[in-house]
């Protein structure tokens, strides 16, 4: 079975190199260490279903769940991510293929809504089948503010100035903000707008071609149906039967933008994303220690974790990539973060040099694979990406120092907190 795995690794190592460690003697260098940045599974909208309606002249649909809660079926999908991921780490030899790990090998942290808590659970039922559910690690319940990983503003950091926002939006606008937002500058917006309210004489409490700025408005309103989508539903329940997957696909960009719009701009992303990734960087200083290890101030997880799992949003991994200037096309859609998807650091360590190096890549269950369920394999794997991080070249091995380095330098430190919040076992109805 070993020989047939190894087998396995070096036809996709010929096959697709940008998969793999880019070293040219794979049996020099060893997967030591991965963190896992997951947006939770697939849940119903944020926004109640009256003030969804609004903008449609038809109810909105009920879901079988409260609001932001994971579903059902977010479950059974994010599970299927789990198996994958075992998978993947026993082939990259991080994991063994079966059995469960040690107490101290994989360490899972959550931001505290229940969507973060259940997906982690649902992700842990894949990733070890058959033994006692690791614990998931949240800040402890008895404090009120928002974990400043997930949320740092405007709990732990004040808020940027207006005028701070405004030029920064005004940045990324360029010289003409009103087209970012016209319809004439977003032709999508018009089949939005017919399936909101397909009928002139019966039109929406608040159409959206009339909203002065409409891609904001759509960016929720298409997710809302892509959720549906992936949540399985019969095809007559999304978008009351008018959204199909290559309707879906056209509408999707609408959503990117809007929402990229709020968390991806210089400003925006540094302010919400540089204490994430201050500490996701302790992480990874923390693992890549050849010599007397120790533990790190604000590194996540115990000294000798093999992986460390983060259950946060969409907007985390969005700010993440707009901090490192990562982009990704997956499963054909750009830049997009569905339910599942993950920003995963592997390190690597050269057995002759010990040094470590490391590799970035995004990945994503495909729509399909979101609304079926369907198991995930090596043969039949998730959408993955391979990334660039800062201080690293294209398809070039890359030192964990240089990344390092190139990444900690694009922080804002006004907006990083060093020590971690006290931690606690998440509650089983948080």
């Amino acid at each position: 079975m070993r020989k047939l795995i190894f087998a396995t690794f070096l036809i996709a190592v010929i096959v697709a190199p940008v998969q793999t460690h880019a070293s040219k003697n794979q049996s020099e260098d060893k997967l030591r260490f991965t963190l896992v940045l997951s947006r939770h599974g697939i849940r119903p909208p944020l926004v109640a279903a009256s003030v969804l309606g609004l903008q449609s002249s038809a109810p909105w649909p009920a879901w079988e769940v409260p609001l932001g809660f994971l579903t059902p079926h977010g479950g059974a999908a994010i599970q299927q991510m789990g198996a994958y991921m075992r998978q993947d780490f026993a082939r990259k030899g991080l994991l063994p293929a079966t059995g469960c790990p040690g107490s101290n090998d994989i360490y899972f942290y959550s931001d505290t809504d229940e969507r973060n808590i259940f997906s982690s659970r649902s992700t842990i039922a894949g990733l070890e089948p058959g033994c006692n559910p690791l614990p998931v690690h949240t800040i402890a319940a008895k404090r009120h503010e928002k974990d400043p990983l997930f949320l740092p503003v405007p709990d732990t950091f004040p808020p940027p100035t207006a005028q701070a926002v405004a030029a920064d939006q005004q940045a990324t606008l360029g010289n003409d903000p009103a087209a970012f937002f016209s319809i004439a500058g977003n032709p999508e917006l018009k089949e939005l707008a017919f399936i909101l309210a397909p009928d002139a004489a019966h039109p929406a409490a608040q159409p959206i071609l009339s909203d002065p700025r409409p891609v904001a408005t759509a960016a929720t309103l298409v997710e809302d149906f892509l959720l549906e989508y992936a949540d399985g539903k019969p095809m007559q329940e999304v978008g009351w039967g008018r959204v199909d997957e290559t309707t879906l696909r056209r509408l999707i960009p609408l959503h990117t933008k809007g929402f990229n719009y709020i968390t991806r701009t210089p400003l925006a992303a540094h302010v919400r994303g540089s204490n994430l990734m201050a500490h996701i960087l302790d992480t990874l200083q923390q693992a890549a220690q050849t010599q007397h290890a120790h533990a790190v101030q604000g590194a996540l997880g115990p000294v000798g974790a093999r992986l460390v799992y983060i259950s946060g949003h969409d907007g985390n991994l969005c700010n993440l990539g707009g901090i490192l200037n990562l982009h990704w096309e997956a499963d054909g859609i750009a830049d997009d973060t569905p339910p599942d998807s993950q920003l995963v650091f592997e390190l690597w360590q050269n057995l002759k040099s010990n040094q470590y190096s490391v590799r970035m890549f995004f990945r994503a269950q495909t729509l399909n694979q979101l609304r079926t369920a369907q198991a995930l394999t090596l043969a039949h794997p998730p959408s993955e990406v391979p990334l660039t991080p800062p201080g690293c070249r294209p398809g070039q091995l890359c030192p964990f120092a240089d990344f390092e380095k190139a990444a900690r330098a694009l922080l804002d430190p006004a907006y990083i907190k060093p020590d971690l919040l006290p931690t606690e076992i998440a509650p089983s109805n948080p």
